[in-house]
């Protein structure tokens, strides 16, 4: 029986940084079933690196393993465009990193209450990674090294969910750390990372502890005027009394923030778990009942500021450059058969990276799908491959009165090209098709003439109708 091949079509970029970018897109099952998806895909010009693509898929599989409700869920792993993507669960709702800032903005203190359930949600999901086990029965000894706020999503209903385990260290990791390479962003590394010393769970329980520390304050913990200097700072550890800049924190909070925060790592709290435990049992005493209800306020002004924006700018009229960009966009599911032939299908297949048991030939495998054959590893500067920080990751709304963009495909990907930004021309892709049609080698530029003329006729009329364009 052959093995179905999921499709995805892309509707908008959320955001993007120097080694990713993001996507909102929706995957077309069977009998017209739809689902919302955000899509993370390596800039083309990574693609070629062989320890960067590594770093990639231990991403992908390792967060293929994590189903909890405080964790992100990643539902499939391909190739598109020249490059590899993951398929995740999209959130509607902005990162934590986008609520300090709105709130920063209008000169409102973050709600103590809020910010200690917020961490107790954190703890929940790191909670999970860290005792996570494999088939066998063994402890997989999952460490995120870089919780941070851009991190941290939160959704428009209040709930709290990690993403971005693409710095994780497992025992199953293909791309294995360089002894003394600091990984994570500086401001939330661990005493012991920022070292180069090894790191486990304690090291994130400490970055939990900076992230608390920071929503009581209203003030950054560890930040110089350099990022050597921040890194002095966190060797140091030198932790001063959240109680100084808020007076509201209990001696009892102030005193549980200080153990998680606490330099040495044997003093520190021993599991995500126990932290997690003190922070929900201060909740509790501090007399102010807090929901998802109180955190999804948080977050709803944000949303609907977006939704706002997003409203202005179709109304002025970039709904033609749009529809032609993103009209030129689709991502497949990555299928070993797809190499075997040239027929597209639709229909969802669940993530299997079975295909890839021995990790050590990920790369090359992968390789295949869109250079023919591996490459050479090259030198490169590792990072964080999901750190968006000039574009923090922050869901953006559906938006039901725009137009959606005209689904293309393709079964091979064209030969490699630099990607263009949704303000640039588009790509053209050389033998583009409609959705469940067999690729034909004749006539392709006389078909993407058409298509874009087409793209180009209904947006006009789209504009007309809408009253963008004046008419008598």
């Amino acid at each position: 029986m052959a093995h179905q091949q999921q499709r995805y079509r892309v509707i908008e970029k959320i955001a993007s940084g120097g080694m990713a970018e993001v996507f909102r897109a929706e995957s077309a099952g069977l009998e017209g079933f739809k689902k919302t998806v955000a899509i993370k895909r390596v800039l083309p010009h990574l693609a070629e690196k062989k320890q960067f693509i590594g770093m990639f898929l231990d991403e992908a599989r390792l967060s293929a393993h994590l189903s909890h409700s405080n964790c992100v869920q990643v539902f499939d792993i391909g190739v598109g465009d020249n490059t590899f993507f993951i398929v995740m669960e999209y959130v509607d709702g902005s990162d934590l990193k986008g609520v300090i800032e709105y709130r920063r903005k209008l000169g409102q203190p973050f709600p103590l209450e809020e910010a200690c359930l917020i961490c107790v949600r954190i703890c929940e999901g790191l909670s999970y990674a860290h005792e996570l086990i494999d088939g066998r029965g063994q402890t997989m000894h999952i460490v995120h090294r870089d919780m941070s706020p851009p991190n941290v999503l939160i959704t428009r209903h209040g709930e709290v969910k990690i993403v971005d385990f693409g710095l994780a260290k497992a025992n199953s990791q293909l791309e294995h750390s360089e002894p003394g390479i600091i990984k994570g962003k500086f401001s939330y590394l661990s005493p012991e990372a920022a070292q180069g010393l090894p790191v486990d769970a304690k090291t994130d329980i400490f970055a939990v502890g900076i992230i608390l520390w920071e929503l009581l304050a209203g003030r950054r913990l560890f930040l110089g005027e350099t990022d050597l200097e921040t890194v002095r700072m966190v060797q140091q550890a030198r932790v001063p009394s959240v109680r100084q800049f808020n007076p509201r924190v209990s001696a009892e909070l102030d005193a549980s923030l200080m153990k998680a925060l606490a330099g040495d790592p044997q003093k520190r709290y021993q599991t995500a778990r126990d932290f997690g435990r003190d922070l929900n049992k201060i909740l509790f005493h501090l007399g102010r009942e807090v929901s998802s209800f109180d955190i999804a306020q948080l977050v709803l002004p944000i949303w609907r500021e977006r939704s706002e924006k997003k409203r202005q700018r179709v109304d002025r009229g970039s709904i033609i450059g749009s529809l032609i960009d993103e009209a030129l966009f689709e991502f497949t599911s990555l299928d070993e058969g797809e190499r075997k032939s040239q027929v597209s299908m639709v229909g969802a297949a669940p993530l299997s990276l079975g295909t890839f048991e021995n990790v050590q030939n990920w790369a090359d495998d992968l390789g295949l799908a869109i250079g023919g054959e591996a490459r050479a590893p090259e030198s490169m500067e590792v990072g964080n491959l999901a750190s968006l920080e000039d574009d923090p990751l922050s869901g953006p709304m559906p938006h039901h009165g725009a137009p959606r963009p005209q689904t293309l495909s393709s079964a091979n990907p064209p030969p490699p090209q630099a990607f263009a930004p949704a303000a640039a021309a588009p790509p053209q892709p050389s033998e583009p098709e409609l959705p469940l049609v067999t690729r034909k080698k004749s006539g392709s530029a006389g078909f993407v003439a058409f298509i874009v003329v087409l793209l180009v006729a209904a947006a006009v009329a789209i504009a007309y109708f809408r009253g963008l364009i004046p008419h008598r």
